[in-house]
């Protein structure tokens, strides 16, 4: 699990949950590194600016991308998923 404020997804029933309850959605899969935390920075400070948008972190791992294989992307970075 990733050491952020963010509120964490961690099985593939959390992602199709967090994706059918709410409309806006960024999912950030990533790790603790240097081009990482910074992301995890503006996501919480973009959380209370942008209410209508879902902000959710997941740490990546082989059974992470697994789990969003199967959820369509609409821009992918090597470190990140956003999901609207």
């Amino acid at each position: 699990m990733l050491k952020t404020n963010l509120k964490h997804l961690e099985t593939e029933e959390d992602v199709k949950a967090v994706l059918e309850n709410n409309q806006n959605v960024m999912i950030c899969c990533g790790r603790m590194g240097p081009m990482c935390v910074p992301v995890y920075a503006i996501m919480e400070k973009l959380e209370s600016k942008c209410p209508n948008v879902t902000f959710r972190d997941q740490d990546f791992a082989p059974r992470s991308v697994q789990v969003n294989q199967n959820v369509t992307l609409l821009l992918l970075f090597p470190f990140k998923h956003i999901f609207i």
